[in-house]
């Protein structure tokens, strides 16, 4: 058998783990053959974000022989003498995972460096430029649920794997053999850049006006620490904390989901914003590189924000504190929202739209033309509707720590001025640009899988969603722009809505990301298309 295709005795003879060795022997001894070829039929692979997926057997799993295989394919890529550094979160096997990760980098004569243990997502790609380093993994799943883990890995710019890089890892994990049980075990060298990273996060934060209270929950992930210690720094005190939310718990047990985009998730947090009686709330999920905000809204109950309206607001504010004027760029993925584009152009910034993912957000000022003055060109501010917001360019990844910041410091120069809050900052902009709002639908697939269901779209070619007719069809596999060619459609509408679709890059889903422009009308639009979405999927 070649090593692409190993079959499940050849894997038992490799996993070094006895959970799943027993996982798999119980499988092989049933003759539970879709079992098998659930694991094996097929291999994880780097999404939108890393390789992540559920923990079990098999190379369609999360499990040490996949993250040993991972390891040995990029100590490959970078070659002997490579310096990377490795990070973990609280997940289960987060620790072991990266323990192997260096030793396996350790025997092909890398370097390995690791991070104090429950490390955030964004300080490992923060210590990778700030350590000049070739090459950075973090071991997490981020939001996904408890029995989930992943590998994020990065480039030596500290923004993560992009082609051809992942191409050729994952190639030269297709093409290896099995690695062996037995791993001598490494020691790598023990850094910690917390200190520095809080200092560069907080150095482009304008603080004005009075302390403003917070409630916070990190849900049982690891972002309290260092987000305490910045809003310290900034005279802000510790936040509130959801007290059974606020250790790490790799099984999640006192969360409603890992996952802050679920609403219900964050009822707790804003319960205890109204213990303390503070408008804000604010949550990061597990790794802590996104953020969820919640405000008091000027009619009296809870509004929590979409992330098109963080982005907006974030947007703004960073213009507004950040001095300077068309070197500055502001970028957001191709299914976000069009206000911050509008909002760039309005400040005398440049804005670019790139495809989902930071991987590519965190690049968007790299391959511009140069400038006819000489300046260079500066993320100022990038985002992505689901909740990733990046306000510091010592960071080239989403940062849910350094965005929970600058959202305290927006919150307090409102206070300062004239008592108004976040909301009436946003009716602002609205009124400035037009009203914008934006709804994802998620629709599961069950069997088939996200390209199969594209591809009937395409063939299906609709003519309308609704009641609406479509003026513009933008298929992305074609290359757009000078992007990189993607398997997202968008379709632009005759009433200025519009409706981005795209296969999740980490569930059998296809996603679908909705804006209406314009007055609010019954029945809502909104509602409309995201019917007229699920229709359109289910139907095929």
């Amino acid at each position: 058998m070649s090593p692409q295709a190993p079959t499940p005795e050849d894997w038992l003879a490799a996993d070094p783990d006895p959970v799943t060795r027993a996982e798999l022997r119980q499988l092989i001894d049933a003759g539970d053959q879709a079992g098998i070829d659930n694991r094996f039929g097929d291999r994880l692979r780097f999404g939108t974000a890393g390789i992540r997926g559920p923990m079990g057997a098999g190379p369609n799993r999360m499990n040490r022989v996949v993250v040993r295989q991972t390891a040995a394919a990029l100590a490959t890529h970078v070659g002997q003498g490579a310096k990377v550094v490795i990070g973990f979160d609280a997940r289960q096997n987060s620790d072991v995972f990266a323990q192997d990760v260096a030793s396996v980098l350790a025997a092909a004569g890398c370097r390995p460096m690791m991070l104090p243990p429950k490390s955030p997502t964004p300080v490992l790609a923060f210590s990778v430029t700030h350590l000049e380093a070739d090459a950075g993994v973090m071991v997490t799943a981020s939001h996904n649920p408890a029995g989930d883990n992943g590998i994020k890995v990065y480039l030596g710019d500290g923004a993560q794997i992009i082609p051809p890089h992942d191409q050729a890892i994952e190639a030269a994990i297709a093409s290896q053999p099995l690695p062996t049980r037995e791993l001598a075990s490494a020691s790598p060298e023990r850094v910690d850049v917390s200190a520095e990273y809080t200092s560069a996060i907080l150095a482009n934060v304008a603080i004005r006006g009075p302390f403003h209270p917070l409630a916070y929950t990190p849900l049982q992930g690891v972002g309290l620490p260092l987000l305490s210690q910045a809003l310290e720094q900034i005279n802000n005190g510790r936040p509130y904390v959801v007290e059974d939310e606020a250790e790490p718990d790799p099984l999640f047990r006192n969360v409603v989901s890992p996952n802050p985009e679920n609403h219900d998730t964050l009822a707790r947090v804003i319960r205890r914003a109204e213990q303390i009686d503070t408008p804000l709330a604010l949550a990061s999920d597990p790794d802590a590189d996104r953020l969820a905000a919640a405000v008091w809204a000027y009619d009296n109950e809870w509004r929590i924000l979409t992330g098109d309206e963080i982005g907006a607001l974030l947007c703004d504010w960073m213009l507004e504190t950040t001095p300077g004027g068309t070197e500055r760029v502001v970028a957001n993925s191709i299914v976000s929202g069009r206000l911050v584009g509008r909002i760039a152009e309005a400040r005398g910034a440049t804005h670019v739209e790139t495809l989902t993912g930071f991987k590519w957000i965190a690049r968007a000022a790299d391959n511009l033309v140069p400038r006819s003055d000489g300046l260079p060109w500066r993320l100022v501010f990038g985002y992505e509707e689901a909740l990733g917001f990046a306000c510091n360019g010592a960071v080239r990844d989403k940062d849910g720590i350094s965005a929970a910041v600058q959202f305290v410091a927006l919150c307090r120069a409102l206070v300062m001025e004239d008592g108004r809050t976040p909301i009436e900052r946003l009716a602002e902009l609205m009124d400035e640009f037009g009203l914008h709002r934006t709804y994802q639908v998620s629709v599961n697939l069950g069997s088939r899988t996200g390209s199969e269901i594209m591809d009937a779209i395409r063939t299906a070619r609709p003519v309308r969603l609704g009641e609406t007719e479509v003026v513009r069809t933008t298929d992305y596999r074609d290359g757009v722009e000078g992007l990189p060619n993607a398997d997202v459609l968008r379709f632009d509408l005759a009433d200025d809505s519009r409706v981005s679709l795209r296969p999740s890059g980490t569930e059998p889903q296809i996603k679908g990301y909705i804006e209406v422009v314009g007055d609010i009308q019954f029945p809502d639009p909104l509602l409309t298309l995201s019917e007229a979405v699920r229709e359109l999927i289910l139907g095929l």
